[in-house]
């Protein structure tokens, strides 16, 4: 059996997490529109309101996109302006998938340090219907910063190893 390298190791973990995130999501996407129904059958049919499904809703959007900012990091599929022409040369082109990494990085590293001391907050917050403590929303934030840079490391390997895409 041939010896494994830690970047594979780190591959196929990243595999098993994107396996795990794009299910989440799916699961916390159909949680929402399930709650947005519930939310618009009560209101108009039974002429009644669920307070809760409105809060529900909100917080399942803010962890899919959240997670979501993570799956495409890893997939690449983040908006891209194409302002200079492809046809640069591979210099240019590494210099520039450098800079856009480097940019998400920083992006990564403020979501990770800051949505610490935003998720540590709140610990004292509470929603305002529920009573739900706010951490396990304001927690996002630091899981998406360390989730986005996994999927750079790999992303940078694949680019100094020459490949297009991990």
């Amino acid at each position: 059996m041939p010896p494994t390298s830690s970047w594979s190791h780190l591959k196929r973990f990243n595999d098993r997490l994107d396996r795990v995130l794009s299910v989440v999501c799916a699961v916390l996407l159909t949680v929402m529109v399930t709650t947005i129904f519930v939310q618009v059958l009560a209101r108009y049919v039974f002429l009644a309101s669920t307070p809760w499904s409105e809060e529900i809703a909100v917080y399942c959007f803010i962890w899919v996109v959240f997670l979501g900012t993570g799956l495409g990091v890893r997939g690449h599929a983040h908006l891209v302006a194409d302002l200079l022409p492809d046809t640069m040369g591979p210099f240019w082109d590494k210099t520039l998938m450098v800079f856009s990494h480097g940019m998400v990085t920083v992006t990564a590293l403020v979501f990770l340090w800051y949505g610490l001391d935003y998720a540590i907050l709140g610990m004292t917050r509470l929603s305002f219907s529920m009573g739900f403590p706010m951490f396990y929303i304001y927690i996002s934030l630091p899981i998406t910063g360390a989730v986005m840079l996994l999927f750079l490391i790999e992303r940078y390997h694949a680019l100094w190893a020459g490949n297009t895409a991990p």
